[in-house]
């Protein structure tokens, strides 16, 4: 027996680091780059990057690794075989092309990038320069998605008939003062559902997938910025089904809830809380065929313990890199994360056209309204920097 337990220790010592490289080592790059040293075994921290070379120097004497001022010169180092892009979102193509290119699997913060025709072509190069390409969806690994997956997976909720997503993500101006990049059209490429309602859309299309079209409206309600603080869609559906969609930074927690409402079945995600009801029989047979006056099906409840859980990113992380090195199933795959992005700027347009639009959208015309909005912008931003990571991310 203890020759098995050392032979296993032996096997667990052999498993090989995927080396991997920071690009982009503010606040939240700074966290992953902790996160590879420290919480995933399976990636060897090998290198830095960032434009301002005094934050790489800091961040790279920190960890003791070289220092890059781009991702360039970390490519023509042969150093690493993996990347992790965090840098704002409109300089996502470009690095994560050149990382792809260069035969290197890339995992990048979310989003994929400010538009989807840019994610349309990161996803494209990732299979045929036949590398990995991840995004940064740490809530996918809360035990409350998981299970509203496999309930969503498993056809339990039947037919949609209704959905809801509502996101509060209070922030104030002194957040958005903190970067000249945030909150501008520029250097963002939209406001809340760009950079802090992602992560709730992500759930959202994950479990009752994309609308057939929308009809949205966004606006800036409080803040000094020139991207949206507020945005709010209708939502139409294949089979006929309608939803609502909310999100804004003007709201404080709690809140933040997802509804489907299918015909065998209603899930209700609310505040990291899950419930389930599931109707035997589906409500239409029953509509139809009951000669009670007063019947309704009969409702069945499921009920969930979960564990607290960490909302890290290290999670992704080490998944990406045991997908890698061990073959383990790669759960936020690039291609997983177009969807909220589709669904983001589909609202967006939808606004800007003051009219419904169908889905998919027309990447030519999304990019020709970013265009038009970044070249006639005349907003000048204070910018009073900090560096901090949000503190739910320990």
């Amino acid at each position: 027996m203890a020759k098995k337990k050392a032979t296993k220790k032996k096997a667990a010592r052999k498993i090989r680091k995927l080396r991997t490289a920071v690009i982009g080592v503010g606040s939240m790059g700074m966290r992953h780059s902790e996160s590879v040293r420290k919480r995933v075994p399976e990636m060897e921290l090998v290198a830095v990057v960032d434009a301002n070379l005094e934050q790489a120097e800091k961040v790279g004497k920190k960890f003791k690794v070289p220092v890059f001022k781009n991702h360039q010169e970390l490519i023509k180092s042969g150093l690493a075989e993996a990347v992790i892009i965090a840098t704002p979102h409109p300089l996502h193509l470009k690095t994560c092309l050149d990382c792809i290119k260069a035969k290197m699997h890339v995992l990048c913060e979310k989003p994929l990038a400010e538009t989807i025709s840019s994610a349309d072509k990161m996803v494209k190069a990732a299979k045929k320069y036949r590398v990995k390409l991840g995004v940064m969806f740490q809530r996918r690994f809360e035990p409350a998605i998981s299970k509203a997956l496999e309930i969503v997976r498993s056809g339990k909720l039947g037919k949609i008939q209704r959905t809801i997503m509502i996101s509060p993500e209070y922030r104030t101006q002194a957040y958005y003062d903190s970067g000249s990049w945030r909150a501008t059209w520029e250097g963002e490429g939209g406001g809340v559902m760009m950079n802090q309602a992602p992560h709730v859309i992500d759930i959202f299309v994950q479990l009752a997938g994309l609308p057939v079209s929308v009809n949205g409206n966004i606006k800036t309600l409080m803040h000094n910025i020139e991207v949206e603080d507020f945005a709010e869609a209708t939502l139409k559906y294949k089979d006929g089904g309608t939803g609502y969609f909310y999100t804004s930074t003007n709201e404080l927690k709690p809140g933040q809830m997802i509804e489907i409402v299918g015909d065998k079945g209603k899930l209700i995600w609310r505040d990291s809380n899950l419930e389930f009801w599931r109707y035997e029989p589906a409500v239409p047979a029953f509509t139809k065929k009951t000669k009670e006056m007063w019947g309704v099906p009969k409702k069945i409840q499921e009920v969930y313990n979960f564990k607290p859980v960490d909302q890290q990113h290290y999670h992704v992380i080490r998944n990406f890199a045991r997908h890698l090195v061990l073959n383990e199933r790669l759960e936020c795959s690039g291609e997983s994360g177009l969807a909220s992005l589709e669904l983001t700027n589909a609202i967006m347009l939808s606004s800007f056209k003051g009219k419904e639009v169908k889905l998919p959208i027309s990447r030519r015309e999304y990019d020709a309204e970013l265009k038009r909005l970044r070249e006639k912008s005349t907003f000048k931003k204070k910018v009073r920097p900090q560096m901090q990571c949000d503190p739910q991310f320990k």
